[in-house]
């Protein structure tokens, strides 16, 4: 598979959400930089629910399979963020190598930004089960050994009224539907776009340096800070 460069313009890959009614307002690059911030640690440190997800993987914890993921992904793995500067190739594997939390609308609806997106999702992971070529044996192989149950998570993307059928319907998930631990608007790319227009001011604060870095430092922290909270809200 080779992969392309994505198109950058965010007004153009984004249209297709705007059309649908789930998109407002296109944010700035400053707004979606601070946004990535703040989203960064939830995506980074693994949720409550890994290690259930990833139960019965020769290779489901964290440190053993990210290096698994990266060899295969390469550099594009390590890019935390919103994703709209991903390669297809690149979504297309993260799809099939990462076990998310029910519904993966953020990557879906990445993939759905790439003209043909949806489409070349569904022959991408037909194929990991119904071609016997190298390549897809090579990963069918991997992606074994770090997403318990691969067949079926994949079917639950390729069948009838699936993930995908469900992504060209616009059928996401509310906000409603996240499981409690996770941010909502960090679960979905419209969500997450809407959400950096209407939080974050427009352009940095050129004359005031120092509030910029604490807004920064504030935004970097906030889940560490939400963790280390969360067994004394429990108790109490």
């Amino acid at each position: 598979m080779k992969k392309t460069s994505a198109n950058k313009d965010l007004a153009q890959r984004l249209q297709v959400f705007q059309e649908a009614g789930l998109i407002d307002t296109i944010p700035t690059e400053w707004q979606l930089f601070l946004g990535q911030i703040e989203m960064a640690p939830y995506v980074v440190m693994p949720d409550a629910g890994d290690d259930g997800r990833y139960a019965g993987a020769p290779l489901g914890h964290p440190l053993l399979r990210t290096p698994v993921v990266f060899s295969q992904i390469g550099w594009e793995h390590l890019r935390v963020g919103h994703g709209l500067h991903s390669s297809l190739v690149a979504l297309l594997l993260h799809v099939a190598y990462v076990f998310h939390e029910g519904m993966p609308s953020f990557d879906l609806q990445l993939v759905q930004t790439h003209p043909g997106g949806l489409k070349a999702l569904r022959g991408f992971l037909s194929d990991l089960d119904g071609s016997d070529d190298a390549f897809f044996r090579h990963h069918r192989r991997l992606i074994d050994l770090v997403v318990p149950n691969a067949t079926e998570y994949r079917k639950a993307f390729v069948v009838p009224g699936g993930f995908i059928d469900r992504a060209e319907a616009f059928a996401y998930p509310t906000g409603h539907d996240v499981a409690e631990f996770l941010r909502p608007e960090f679960t979905d790319l419209c969500r997450f776009v809407s959400y950096c227009a209407a939080t974050f001011p427009k352009r940095a604060a050129l004359g005031r340096p120092l509030e910029t870095v604490r807004t920064i430092a504030d935004l970097s922290t906030r889940a560490i800070r939400a963790r280390l909270a969360a067994p004394a809200v429990a108790a109490a």
